[in-house]
């Protein structure tokens, strides 16, 4: 027996399970690559910036399954049945002042967080801190590390620096230790650069004239790549870096071995 009537919606099903099978192939490709599509980062600053991404996405989560849901359930459920006019409703108020509030009070909390976690990440460091000044040039990097500002403990009398300077055949490395709070401050002499390390899930543009700064505090070992992330001439691409993270003692007989008089700085 044929049902000729049938054979629109069994299309439509067949339609959105091939929908739903791709869309479950390419989720299911994201989560074997990572979890949450973004590792937790090697700062601590990256892990709170990493759960205010985990907290954004489980937010979007909710609200597009919310939504989703109640489109799928009115197709459903008020899909047209005969030509017999449906009851009609002409708004409520109730309804209205829900579904305005609701995005309301979700783009605050979302505001106010990020806020907190932009001002922990962006907010100058206290006195004694180390300091770590970063030129961008066309087309690489300079790092210059004061001994007299090395942290706590420093000696404010040391006038010896490290400068590590890159260029076209060798990219420069960074040296900071691990489970001390860093502060690089940005600068640029040409043009507009942007300083980005991936495992610090944070990028920040240098701009020539304006002193900008963040605070990272490494939490792991190892060394990690960073780049320039904003096309900034020919030669953009050259402009990558290391940032070698090590232990504390480790750190210190690199310093140690390292640091030299500023007039004999490169």
């Amino acid at each position: 027996m044929r049902f000729p009537g049938m054979r629109r919606p069994l299309r439509r099903a067949a339609t959105l399970l091939v929908v739903a099978l791709l869309a479950l192939a390419a989720f299911s490709v994201a989560l074997a690559y990572d979890p949450t599509g973004q590792n937790a980062g090697v700062t601590k600053e990256a892990h709170k910036m990493h759960d205010l991404y985990l907290f954004v996405l489980i937010a979007a989560a909710i609200v597009f399954f919310v939504v989703e849901g109640l489109i799928i359930y009115a197709a459903l459920r008020y899909r047209k049945r005969s030509d017999e006019l449906p009851p009609q409703f002409h708004g409520s108020t109730v309804l209205e002042f829900v579904w305005t509030g609701i995005p309301v009070v979700i783009v605050l909390v979302l505001f106010v967080y990020s806020f907190i976690v932009l001002r922990d990440v962006e907010h100058p460091a206290d006195a004694g801190v180390m300091q770590v000044d970063v030129q961008g040039f066309q087309f690489q990097w300079q790092f210059t590390q004061k001994m007299s500002e090395m942290g706590p403990g420093s000696n404010p009398n040391d006038k010896r620096v490290i400068t590590t300077t890159g260029t076209a055949a060798k990219e420069p490395t960074l040296v900071i230790p691990v489970g001390q709070k860093v502060q690089f401050n940005l600068e640029s002499n040409d043009v507009i650069h942007s300083f980005y390390v991936r495992d610090f899930l944070y990028k920040l543009d240098v701009i020539p004239g304006r002193h900008n700064h963040f605070t990272v505090t490494p939490t792991k070992v190892g060394t990690f790549q960073g780049q320039c992330a904003e096309l900034c001439g020919l030669n953009h691409a050259l402009m990558r870096f290391h940032v070698q993270v090590m232990s504390q003692q480790d750190f210190d007989k690199w310093a140690a071995a390292n640091a030299v008089a500023p007039s004999s700085a490169q």
